[in-house]
């Protein structure tokens, strides 16, 4: 059975902090692992993009939910596809937070999420995308695993 491939953008109706983008993802996994849905959320400056796989059913699903959210806005699906195999394999949801200055932006996006051209660049290039994204995000940003650093 094929799978299915979702990019969507969406605007931040508040500004998310670090523990606000921490605790979305902690709920976004514990769903996503029970409905065996792996994918990865960027986020820059209050704008998201979100690659979802699974089956189709599944993704529907999510998808009402996600249209009813009220922490975002101007939800848009930029890509719908089925797909052979999943990109983001055993990512319940990976996370690129590219506000942080750590982290290196894919080439491409600094001019952020909400250019058309950008987003048809990324799609294009998605696979490169997934490679850059499992080469540079660590195991933390994977797993959503806080480390306290103790000065």
């Amino acid at each position: 059975m094929k799978l299915r491939r979702i990019a969507y953008t969406s605007k931040a109706t508040v500004e998310f902090t670090k523990r606000d983008l921490l605790d979305l993802l902690h709920d976004s996994r514990a769903y996503n692992t029970l409905d065996n849905i792996s994918g990865v959320l960027i986020h820059k400056e209050g704008y998201f993009l979100q690659i979802l796989e699974g089956e189709p059913k599944d993704l529907n699903d999510l998808l009402a939910r996600l249209r009813k959210d009220t922490r975002h806005t101007e939800f848009k699906i930029i890509d719908d596809c089925l797909v052979d195999k999943r990109m983001f394999l055993n990512w319940a949801m990976g996370c690129a937070d590219f506000d942080d200055p750590s982290l290196s932006m894919i080439p491409g996006v600094r001019s952020g999420l909400t250019n058309p051209e950008v987003m048809e660049s990324l799609i294009n290039r998605l696979p490169e995308v997934a490679t850059y994204l499992h080469d540079n995000l660590t195991y933390q940003q994977i797993k959503g695993i806080t480390v306290d650093k103790k000065n």
